[in-house]
């Protein structure tokens, strides 16, 4: 059966909601409100995830990571590496990254030039 604003008919009110007084509906204080969502599962019927190991180290950032964990913009990291300021950066594959030794580099150079500028 096609609908009304299809077939050209003239939608028509459900006699339930013709009926129903103006305002917010009365509920009954000691009613149990319907939640949106199921109830969470038990950790008892769930699976674990498989016991793997430790984690392996990381030990090179991505542009972004280095500039999440160092507190600076990626326009401030690009400005800096036109000025010849960043950090060395390995090529691997279509990828940049900047090893831990190669940030750490750069924070000490980033301190001594901090530290001859303040004297």
């Amino acid at each position: 059966m096609a609908r009304g604003e299809i077939t050209g008919k003239k939608l028509t009110q459900s006699a339930g909601r013709s009926k129903r007084h103006p305002g917010k509906p009365k509920t009954d204080p000691g009613a149990v409100e319907a939640t949106r969502h199921r109830e969470p599962k038990s950790a008892a019927t769930g699976r674990r995830p498989p016991s793997r190991g430790p984690p392996i180290p990381v030990n090179a950032f991505t542009v972004l990571e280095f500039c999440a964990s160092h507190r600076i913009s990626r326009a401030r990291y690009y400005e800096l590496k036109t000025l010849g300021l960043a950090p060395v950066e390995m090529v691997v594959g279509r990828r940049r990254l900047i090893s831990y030794e190669s940030a750490e580099r750069w924070r000490r150079a980033r301190e001594a030039a901090a530290a001859q500028t303040a004297a």
